[in-house]
């Protein structure tokens, strides 16, 4: 496979920015939830607007879509695999050894063989997906100690979720590649098969781990990044620069949602509404992307990932002292992740990007 700009969707847009939004609402959202930041406040008007942008959705919006565009780029197969890698990997290894360090020294993690955890956390890094290393290895958690929680993380299944989304993107692709008509028609069916799969496999179900943590359940999310970007030379114009008209309608049916059934939108459950309002919201994200792009405004700093890896763990730290619904905890724990996201960025994602830029730019000198 030759590297291809087929269709380029343009370099100018507001997609880290968006990926820094959708962190800070999962971070913000948490903070409402397990630091007990807004039981006063669920219902009103702030929380619809915080819980009516979930960050995960916008997450998995703009993987399909940029995920797709740099398949579309790389010159093989394997040089994609590569690029996802060198991204995921490096800070997913050190945030889940950092986590497993906490629960050990905490009294929460119990090594009863050094072989048997290295084996149970090798499938965690690979996987990222703690019920599977527990299904193939063993148990190594205590629930006691400081933390009193088996996982101190609680979002690592949205990155198996991208893993498997990896894995099935190329397959897809390829068939789009040599069939067009053919490949947008089984991206399509994938996307009804997904929505079907997504009525009987909840997220947090632990007796379907196979399934309710891959991309089979929530595929048709990343469906709409993933059709939009190939055929972004035709329904370009329908998003970019219509931001503001986007918005009216996203907070025109949050309002009228808002005051009809369920406060906010929940992935767990694709309801006909839910994935309506989650259609709408992939349209506000790629609108928003492609309107009054500002691609210099955070200078290269991307702290989205390291903000989502590490909120949850200073949250269960907050939590475990016992500072909990204190006002000021809205300042403690944005700042404090934000540190750590910075710290993983300086220390480990941005050279690993580095890497891999320098591989992708050795490859083509080669070619």
């Amino acid at each position: 496979m030759g590297p291809s700009n087929e269709h380029s969707s343009g370099h100018r847009n507001n997609f880290d920015l968006l990926r820094l939004f959708a962190a800070c609402q999962v971070m913000f959202s948490h903070a409402w939830n397990w630091l007990h930041l807004g039981d006063s406040l669920n219902g009103t008007t702030a929380f619809n607007l915080l819980f009516s942008t979930p960050g995960v959705a916008i997450f998995f919006v703009i993987s399909g879509f940029l995920v797709t565009d740099s398949y579309i780029r790389s010159s093989s197969a394997a040089s994609f695999f590569v690029k996802r890698s060198l991204r995921i990997f490096p800070a997913l290894f050190v945030n889940i050894a950092v986590m497993e360090l906490a629960l050990f020294v905490t009294g929460g993690l119990n090594v009863t063989g050094i072989l048997q955890y290295l084996s149970y956390f090798t499938v965690y890094i690979l996987t990222a997906a703690r019920i599977w290393a527990v299904y193939f290895t063993y148990e190594p958690y205590t629930m006691s100690g400081f933390y009193g929680v088996s996982d101190p993380s609680g979002v690592l299944w949205t990155l198996t979720v991208e893993l498997t989304f990896y894995l099935t993107l190329p397959t897809l692709l390829e068939i789009w590649r040599r069939w067009k008509r053919a490949g947008a028609l089984v991206v399509a069916v994938a996307a009804l098969g997904s929505w079907v799969m997504a009525q009987h496999f909840n997220i947090t179900d632990r007796y379907n781990p196979f399934l309710s943590v891959t991309v089979g359940p929530t595929f048709w999310i990343f469906s709409m990044g993933v059709l939009a970007r190939l055929y972004w030379h035709r329904v370009s114009r329908i998003f970019e620069g219509k931001l503001l008209w986007w918005l009216a309608i996203h907070l025109t049916i949050t309002w009228w949602v808002a005051g009809t059934s369920a406060a906010f939108i929940s992935i767990n459950n694709a309801a006909p509404v839910d994935a309506f309002r989650i259609a709408i919201l992939a349209g506000l994200v790629l609108s928003a992307a492609y309107s009054f792009p500002r691609p210099n405004l955070l200078r290269g700093q991307d702290l989205s990932y390291g903000i989502y890896l590490y909120h949850m763990l200073l949250m269960h730290t907050l939590i475990g002292i016992g500072w909990v619904g204190h006002w000021w905890l809205w300042i403690v724990e944005p700042v404090g992740t934000v540190a750590l996201a910075a710290l993983s960025w300086a220390l480990i994602e941005k050279p690993a990007m580095k890497l891999r830029t320098s591989l992708v730019a050795k490859r083509l000198s080669v070619a």
